[in-house]
């Protein structure tokens, strides 16, 4: 599957349309005066035909996948949005028909009335387009932001993960599949949703590097966390949760612990990860240890050394394989 808003072709924004439209005028020419503003008004309508196309691929927001509608939520309130492109639509349709009416006006006319009704025409068109900029904007600025997030399959296997900022999630994602994130030892460094890609050879499962989340409280998250919170509900799949055990956590027991509850309680399968063990600090280490004895499998590995990665990634594709067959 694609990303529903790849193939979205992005027209100019209000102000942009209407200045191509204002520099080209001047230049189209005709045989006589009412054929040549004829051709000035047919440049525009073929402008603003832009627009309609534009409408006619923006996705349908409720048919969108849950992940895919929940991302447009992150960037914008759907029903905003769904309002903005009814204003769209109408203003567009107002002003093909004010281009047809006047038309028939200036075919009708005197020819020395010829470039008046072209002016006013394209200054009435003008006029309806300005009065729905705001609208117009936001849903071509959305749409371009949407546009170049990466495509995720909602149906294909996946690999989600998922922890605090700067626990070694993209070195993982990084190790293990064909993506190549970008890697910094400051948090946040992950702000967009990384794809990578594993090919078994018999299918082929998608790897997602998620933006770090941290312990507070789902009003006080930033859209960055709010990326990964979206992935980790939306998406179906195994989530990799990492915790940090090293001598330069950034994060607490505590704090560790209780993101990796509110990420169980989102009922996902959910597999922990105890990462840099090649630097664990001791204390820290035990008490995550201690609160995840009950969990069964524990796996501590460390990404950037490549330790535990292989059998980590062999028990991943194991219950991924099984959810396949089964046809979960």
């Amino acid at each position: 599957m694609l990303n529903p808003f790849e193939k979205v072709k992005i027209p100019p924004k209000t102000e942009d349309l209407i200045k191509i439209v204002l520099n080209r005028i001047p230049k189209i020419g005709g045989s006589t005066p009412k054929e040549r503003e004829i051709k000035r008004l047919d440049f525009f309508k073929e402008q603003l035909k832009r627009y309609q196309e534009f409408l006619k691929e923006f996705p349908r927001i409720e048919e969108l996948h849950p992940f895919y509608r929940e991302t447009v939520e992150i960037f914008a309130d759907i029903n905003r949005v769904k309002l903005c492109l009814g204003a769209m639509n109408r203003g567009v349709q107002l002003s093909l028909n004010l281009i047809e009416r006047y038309r028939r006006l200036i075919k009708g006319s005197d020819e020395k009335e010829a470039n008046k009704l072209m002016r006013q025409c394209v200054g009435r068109v003008n006029s309806i387009l300005r009065a729905r900029k705001d609208c117009i904007d936001q849903v071509i600025d959305l749409a371009s932001q949407l546009k170049k997030l990466q495509a995720i399959d909602p149906n294909m296997l996946t690999i989600i993960v998922a922890g605090p900022p700067n626990v070694g999630k993209s070195t993982l994602v990084g190790k293990i599949s064909s993506a190549k994130p970008e890697v910094a030892s400051y948090p946040f460094t992950t702000k967009e949703i990384h794809v990578g890609h594993i090919d078994t050879g018999l299918y082929k499962i998608q790897v997602i590097d998620t933006p770090g989340i941290l312990d507070r409280p789902m009003k006080e998250r930033n859209k960055i966390e709010l990326k990964a919170i979206n992935a980790i509900k939306n998406l179906e799949g195994v989530i990799l949760f990492l915790f940090d055990v090293s001598n330069q956590s950034l994060y607490s027991a505590k704090e560790q612990i209780d993101l990796y509850e509110e990420v169980k309680s989102l009922k996902k399968v959910v597999i922990p990860v105890l990462n840099k063990i090649d630097d664990k600090n001791e204390e820290l280490y035990n008490q995550i240890k201690s609160h995840l004895s009950a969990e069964g499998k524990v796996f501590e590995i460390s990404a950037e050394k490549g330790l535990g990665l292989d059998s980590l990634l062999n028990y991943v594709l194991n219950i991924l394989q099984n959810a396949k067959v089964l046809g979960k």
